[in-house]
């Protein structure tokens, strides 16, 4: 450091001292007393030099350490007089080293200070993002209040590097700002719709006095729910609610899980209908039109997933409440009939058709499928199936549809049709509504028009903006919705009988042989395929299984456990196939106080799910906790990069949460 100043302060001299004295040395033979003056010059000045030298030092470095002396003054009082608290600690484990006044008095510990550690007098203060620098600052509660706090951390000398790592803190009181804070998000509006979801089945029976009575006790109920609020509730529609109430409130709500909807059910008609009622709700939006406008995309949700049930909208994601109860068949031909006429017009428009499924399709998808193609054949389109022939669950179907000569160049793989797709394209997905579990993410992304016909209940992640949604989680399968819309296109001769069975393929898979999710629609669909040709004994051949797979089968269920008294869940122990654990899924509920199944196999880099119910039980809300899907007798999932019995016990958890009270 004196080196540097010394350049700074001192002239470079030394070029003209050797100039004169090679000028005396020059001088001294030729005029020696000369040369003597030259050199005694020389001598003195060099002298005099030295000493005006060392004076400016000495000046230079006194003024200096003025000025270094003051700021540490400064930075001294600084410390000692702000009014913020301010103490400095070890990093390694927290020990006080120093702390000025202020801090001293917050602490209330004069006397002890110094031999108690930051975590005494701040235990929630988790200093550790001091050491990573990720954030400049954290809130921490301190002495009764809540502080902001800023800190830097130093080295003290002459420690080792682990233990001489300090930390200054200073302590900012934000207590009434956040208590400021917490009273403006309390007050923040949260805005619900509620309906009533089989308001036609409650008023079917009965005079008016029993129709008013029933609706009279719908709204008692409703009302009392409200109670003490402060919010609004309001009827706005012959069977739909508006209700307005703060945050505070809600989180009351949340905290009952949404009780009005067990309550509601006591309600019943004359013909023993109980009333069920669905609830959307929008909360964390900046204005009132945000709020609503999100309370009308939960409702959706919640009456696409089956009613029954609460579904929130926020910033971030929807949160589902209930929906355990079985939901009763709402659905008109009249929209069947609107969908087939919307659906034929993009049909007609398009200049190419795609059809695509989920991945490893099933049945249901190539059924439903095929009857799209069979729709777009009659009115003059080439349609593609999108599928992965090697890896699908419905290979007998496939091969029987591709040796027809109208099914020749149809099956195409996922990345073939991404290439060849071009722009005004149709892309019909069957049988989900799920962007990441298409057979082609790709495909979806890149077609600007999209048809989704599903019988799934919706999930979070749902296909939006599709330009026709036909989706009925009432119905017992993809392949009977599109059965329904091929009813208001096409003749039943117009249907290749390979189709119409494929079809009928679809709907018995899904409803387990017409034992299941049935309703009366499913058989006016399962009547017009017989119609157009198909042979349920043909389509009996499709669901054989081979003797190594009835044994896997047999090993599964010998495995399975117990878990809350009706629910099996079994492991499967050895490499299974997706369809067999599907079967022994099924097999489980032909054991007597069986209501649902879980079966859980290893599949490539993590663990897939099967679950399946006789309606009791909801399994898609059970395996939707471990980010599953399906409806709510037949579900599954597939959990990345997890062992088996690691899921086993996620699994376990989430059906003892699902009968939580």
């Amino acid at each position: 450091m004196h080196k540097k100043l010394s350049r700074l302060i001192e002239p470079n001299l030394q070029p003209y001292f050797l100039c004169l004295v090679l000028f005396a040395a020059v001088t001294a033979p030729l005029q020696p007393l000369l040369g003597a003056a030259e050199l005694a010059a020389l001598v003195l000045l060099y002298l005099f030099y030295r000493r005006q030298t060392t004076r400016r030092r000495r000046s230079v470095m006194q003024y200096i350490e003025t000025i270094t002396g003051g700021v540490d003054s400064i930075n001294k009082n600084s410390m000692l007089n702000t009014p913020l608290p301010v103490v400095v600690f070890r990093a390694d484990n927290g020990e006080i080293i120093w702390a000025n006044d202020s801090f001293v008095g917050l602490a209330d510990a004069q006397d002890s200070l110094f031999d108690m550690t930051i975590h005494d007098l701040a235990p929630d203060f988790n200093y550790q993002w001091v050491l990573d620098g990720n954030q400049p600052w954290d809130v921490a509660p301190f002495a009764g209040g809540t502080y902001q706090i800023y800190a830097s951390t130093g080295r003290m000398g002459g420690r080792t590097a682990s233990q001489g790592q300090i930390i200054t803190a200073y302590f900012v009181d934000v207590t009434e700002s956040q208590h400021m804070k917490a009273i403006l998000e309390a007050s923040r509006t949260v805005v619900s719709i509620l309906v009533l979801d089989n308001y036609e089945e409650l008023l079917k029976a009965g005079g008016e006095a029993a129709k008013s009575a029933v609706l009279a006790q719908v709204d008692e109920k409703l009302n009392a729910w409200v109670t003490d609020s402060g919010g609004l509730l309001r009827k706005y529609d012959r069977d739909r609610y508006l209700f307005i109430c703060d945050e505070q409130f809600f989180q009351r709500i949340v905290e009952e899980k949404f009780s009005v909807l067990e309550a509601i059910h006591q309600v019943v008609s004359e013909d023993g209908v109980s009333a069920s009622l669905s609830i959307g709700v929008g909360r964390d939006c900046d204005s009132y039109e945000d709020a609503f406008r999100w309370a009308e995309k939960s409702i959706e949700m919640s009456l696409s997933r089956g009613g029954d049930q609460a579904v929130v909208k926020d910033s971030l994601d929807f949160q589902f409440y209930g929906g355990r109860s079985k939901s009763t068949e709402k659905r008109t031909k009249v929209k069947s009939r609107v969908m087939a006429k919307a659906l034929g017009e993009l049909i007609s428009d398009a200049g190419q058709v795609y059809i695509m499924g989920h991945e490893y399709a099933d049945m249901d998808a190539v059924g439903a499928a095929a009857g799209v193609c069979c729709a777009a054949r009659k009115r003059g389109k080439r349609a593609q199936i999108v599928i992965d022939l090697e890896g699908n669950n419905a290979r007998p179907l496939v091969r029987k549809l591709a040796s027809l000569p109208e099914y020749g160049d149809v099956f195409v793989s996922g990345p073939d049709a991404f290439i060849h797709a071009q722009a005004g394209a149709l892309l019909v997905v069957v049988d989900t509504n799920r962007p990441d579990l298409v057979e082609n993410r790709q495909l979806l992304d890149a077609c600007n028009r999209v048809a989704v016909i599903d019988h799934h209940r919706r999930a979070a992640d749902y296909i939006e903006n599709a330009a026709l949604n036909f989706h009925e989680p009432y119905a017992s399968s993809a392949s009977e919705l599109v059965t329904e819309l091929l009813q208001y296109l096409v003749e039943p001769s117009d249907l290749l009988r390979g189709e119409a069975e494929a079809l009928l393929a679809g709907i018995v898979l899904d409803t387990k042989n017409f034992s299941m999710r049935s309703g009366s629609r499913t058989f006016e669909a399962a009547a017009f395929l017989r119609r157009a040709g198909a042979d349920p004994a043909e389509v009996r051949l499709y669901f054989q299984s081979d003797l190594p797979s009835m044994i896997q089968r047999y090993d599964i269920i010998r495995c399975a456990q117990m878990i809350h008294g009706d629910v099996a869940l079994a492991v499967a122990e050895k490499e299974v196939s997706r369809v067999t654990a599907a079967k022994a899924a099924d097999d489980l509920l032909s054991l007597q106080g069986v209501q649902a199944s879980v079966v859980l196999y290893r599949q490539g880099d993590g663990v897939s799910m099967s679950g399946r119910s006789l309606g009791e039980v909801n399994v898609q809300v059970i395996l939707e906790r471990l980010g599953g899907g399906g409806n709510a007798t037949a579900a599954g999932g597939h959990v990345s990069g997890a062992d088996l019995y690691a899921v086993r016990q996620r699994v376990a958890e989430a059906i003892e949460d699902y009968y939580a009270p």
